[in-house]
């Protein structure tokens, strides 16, 4: 029974703080447009950036790189230049969920939430 009543007092002491819940999570959010991540593939023949938000801001193709390595003739070399920008892609967007992942975790503690580190990776994909 104390039990309970401990869990209700907890979840009063989280709607009484939702306000300013609200304005730290809109907070991370204007910091998450901020972060950029890069990643790169090919030893250097695709790099991607991405920010916080999962979204793509540049993708770079080593243009002598690239030309030395695929013959746009060559349908081997067109699927081996799109994997590497799929792979460069793919490594941008994850480092970019293990940035907001720790933003958030951050701004849980801030707030005295008990969310355990870790545990918001599966809210952001």
């Amino acid at each position: 029974m104390f039990d309970s009543l401990k869990g209700m007092a907890s979840m009063a002491g989280l709607l009484r703080d939702l306000p300013k819940i609200k304005a730290k999570m809109e907070e991370v959010k204007r910091e998450l447009e901020r972060v950029s991540v890069e990643a790169e593939t090919g030893g250097g023949a695709v790099r991607v950036t991405a920010n916080g938000q999962m979204r793509i801001t540049s993708v770079h193709v080593d243009q002598t790189m690239m030309s030395a390595l695929v013959d746009a003739a060559n349908p081997d070399d067109c699927a081996m230049a799109e994997d590497l920008i799929a792979g460069a892609v793919n490594a941008a967007l994850e480092k970019a969920k293990q940035a907001a992942g720790e933003k958030v975790s951050e701004a849980a503690s801030d707030l005295n939430l008990p969310i355990p580190a870790g545990a918001l990776g599966g809210l952001l994909g």
